[in-house]
């Protein structure tokens, strides 16, 4: 039995990591959420993020995931920007179109593409964990000069590490790192992220807690850290619903954040 973790929607954006539990073999995956978060990030007026993430993924082998991410998105200030690396500050008197515009306005539509391949090198034993590389890839389809994106690509390189710990317990780390592509009049950071909690199955239920940590992309901005709790309830062999809830433990992530989703897997 496989007890990979999976990154379903926009996985550094919001929602992060979601453990996936008892699964049956499946071959195909739909899934979609509605992920709502404010917070100031350090500045001194909140932004409100609403993301609305469609993934399609299909599994050709037994051990390899290939997926594809397209959300919609909604915030209601142009204050930060959402990158593969976290969420960036715009900073006043910044050049080009990453500078902070003198008023902020609610903007919303496609964000960025993100294209996801997993491949599981080492199933779990009893000693061992399961170990599964992936490589993720964001396209730039998010319009930049409504504040909805950089504009760059980003790449991401990194592991999912899950365990069966005791009966119902499971153990999931992830940690990755992230190249972020610099807009014009930027100097972004690349990004070292991690997550790391445990979830425990009682029968359909699951429940989930994770520690979500990634170093910031802005000079001057704090380091993200946030808190995620929420649950995991398998309606049917194909289809899961999940809900969380997230407080943010750091300037660098939003103050609160909640968020409801289902996948489908045949």
């Amino acid at each position: 039995m496989s007890t990979r973790g999976a990154l379903i929607g926009l996985v550094l954006i919001i929602t992060g990591v979601t453990p996936a539990l008892a699964e049956d073999d499946p071959r195909w995956l739909l899934s979609t959420s509605v992920n709502y978060s404010v917070g100031d990030y350090g500045t001194n007026k909140d932004t409100t993020i609403v993301s609305v993430p469609v993934t399609f993924g299909v599994r050709p082998v037994d051990q390899l995931w290939i997926s594809l991410t397209l959300p919609w998105i909604y915030q209601s200030s142009e204050n930060v920007v959402v990158t593969a690396g976290g969420v960036a500050v715009r900073k006043k008197g910044g050049s080009g179109k990453f500078a902070r515009p003198e008023r902020s306005t609610s903007e919303s539509g496609v964000g960025d593409l993100l294209l996801k391949v997993s491949y599981t090198v080492l199933e779990e034993r009893d000693f061992v964990p399961e170990i599964a590389p992936y490589v993720k890839i964001k396209f730039p389809t998010a319009d930049s000069d409504r504040g909805l994106g950089t504009g760059e690509f980003d790449e991401t390189i990194g592991v999912d590490l899950s365990k069966r710990l005791i009966d119902g317990l499971f153990g999931f780390v992830t940690l990755s790192y992230t190249f972020v592509g610099d807009p014009p009049g930027t100097n972004f950071r690349d990004s070292f992220g991690w997550s790391v909690g445990p979830a425990y199955s009682i029968g359909p239920l699951s429940l989930f807690t994770f520690l979500d940590g990634s170093t910031a992309i802005s000079p001057g901005q704090s380091d993200p850290l946030e808190l995620r709790v929420g649950a995991e309830y398998r309606l049917t062999r194909a289809l899961k619903f999940t809900g969380a809830v997230t407080r943010g433990l750091s300037n660098g992530s939003a103050d609160w954040g909640v968020s409801a989703g289902f996948t489908f897997r045949f």
